[in-house]
This record gives C-alpha cells, structure tokens and sequence, in this order.
C-alpha cells in the first residue's frame, strides 16, 4: 500500500512539474528567441545604415600617410578645406602616399578620390591633390562640376600657385594655396567666367618680372635719349668732321686692283637650349578606372 501511495505520489509531482515548469521554460525559451531575432534585425539595419554613409565621410578631407604637417597643421588645414567643401557642395580633397604604383599621378589621385566615396552628387563634384613623395611626383584631379571649373590654362594657372611652395618644401603654404585656388576657381565658374585663355591674372611673381622688365626697359629708353640729344650737340661744336670711308682721300682713277678674292675665314653658330617645363600642366580630360570623366594632370615638384 505504501509502495502505491509513493507511486501514485511521484505520477502526481511528475504531473505538475509539467504543466508549471514547461510553459514557463517554454515561455523563457520564446523570449530568448525573439530577442535574439530582434538583434538580428538590428544588427542587419545597422549594416543598412551604415552601407547608405559614403565612405569619404569616414576620411578627412587631408590625408596625409607621410606626416608632412604638424598636427596644428593638419587641423588646420582640414578645417580650411572642409567649410570651402561645404560651402560649395565641392569637395576639396588633399592626400599624400608614399609612393605611386603603375599609375600615372592624375589617374591614381582620380581612383583615390572616387574609391574613397569623396565628391558631392551623382556626378561626385569635387577635386585632388596628390602627392607620391618617392619621386616628387603631383597629380591633379575633378570630377563632376569640376570638368567646367578647372580648364586646361586654369590648370596651368593652378600649378603657378601650388608648385612653386611644393618645390621649396613648403607643404602646408601650398595645400593652403590649393584650397584657396579652389575657392577663387568655384566663385569664377560659378559667375560664367572660368579661368581660362584671355583672363588669367598674373601672379605676384609675374607682377614683378614685368616691373624689373619695365623698369629695364624705360632705363634704356632713357639712356639712348640722353646719347642721342648729347650726340647731336657734340656734332655741332665740331667744324670739322672725319671721314669714316677712305675713299675721299685717293683720286678716282688712281689705283687699280689686280687681284680680288673672297676668302672664308670662319663661321660662328650660336646654339640655345629650349626651355622644357617639369612642373606638370597641360591638363585635360580622361577616365578614371571605373570609366568615369574627369579631367586633371600630372607633373613633378
């Protein structure tokens, strides 16, 4: 009788057990799934989001892999090159690698811009400015706007303001030109007059040259005054002049010449160098590596 009763007993604690502890174990077991589906989908939107940021938003606008700058510099600098970025939904773009690979400067800078998800729009608007310190190399990039903004003389006329900085090591005077070439670029194309043949202006050190040139020029201008007017009155306190020819002094007639021969004495060719530019220039359209137009060039600094 006994044994029945603890059977009995242990088929009705089974019993129970069931039917208290399995729904709430049921119901843990719901509630860790659902959690765990809820930060699946989080996760996944996460991953959403994060594929819409373009990757330029990540990098700054001044990447420098070499430490050209000090950091007060490159805050600096960045934050020059951003307010001009946003304020011309353009983004202005500076980088330094150590070295190219088989690309030719233009096109590595182009990659590096467009790779990176810089550049405002569906045209991605903006412009580069690489440097390759291996070999001094510079290449110069746009896109989008950019084709309009940067002709080919404006292009030389960029190089007038940055490379002169770059081939005297000075860094951050030329990114800072650069940006601001930038600017002044945008505000002219966007007025419908980009730089361009007739309307370059001229640099500071242009202005100079032509005023040393100038200068030069109204002194020798002076001087061949003053001889001549000095000339004319030195000839008229001489009564008698000489003759530069001898033939006044023999009688016509009087002397005959035998012998006339023409003897070749010596020839002297004077040869001049041409002047080669290497600072870069010349700018004008291509493809990036993904088959989109840009235009930009290449040089040496």
């Amino acid at each position: 009788m006994k044994r029945k009763n603890r059977f009995f007993m242990a088929v009705i604690l089974t019993i129970l057990f069931i039917a208290v502890l399995l729904p709430t174990a049921a119901m843990a077991a719901e509630n860790q799934l659902n959690a765990a589906l809820f930060l699946s989908s989080q996760s996944a939107a996460g991953l959403q989001d994060l594929a819409r940021v373009p990757a330029g938003e990540n990098l700054p606008r001044y990447i420098d892999d070499m430490g050209l700058l000090t950091s007060e510099q490159a805050e600096s600098l960045t934050a020059k090159l951003d307010e001009i970025s946003e304020r011309n939904q353009f983004d202005t773009v500076v980088a330094v690698v150590p070295a190219l690979d088989y690309r030719e400067a233009r096109l590595y800078a182009a990659d590096f811009f467009e790779q990176n998800g810089f550049g405002y729009g569906n045209d991605i608007d903006g412009a580069i400015l690489l440097l390759a310190m291996e070999d001094r190399d510079f290449g110069f990039a746009s896109f989008g706007y950019g084709l309009e903004v940067f002709t080919s003389y404006g292009q030389d006329y960029l190089d007038e303001l940055v490379v002169p900085y770059l081939k005297e090591d000075q860094y951050y005077e030329a990114f800072i030109s650069y940006a601001d070439a930038v600017d002044d670029f945008f505000a002219k194309a966007a007025s419908g007059t980009p730089y361009d043949e007739g309307n370059i202006p001229k640099t500071a050190e242009e202005i100079r040259k032509y005023r040393f040139i100038g200068g030069a020029i109204a002194l020798a201008l002076a001087l061949i005054i003053a001889f001549s007017v000095t000339g004319v009155w030195r000839g008229q306190l001489i009564s008698v002049r000489k003759e530069n020819l001898a033939n006044v002094y023999f009688r016509e007639g009087s002397m005959a010449l035998t012998d006339q021969r023409d003897i070749f004495l010596h020839r002297h060719v004077q040869k001049v160098k041409r002047e080669t530019s290497s600072s870069g220039g010349g700018g004008g359209s291509f493809s990036s590596s993904s088959g989109r137009s840009a235009t930009g060039h290449s040089g040496k600094f």
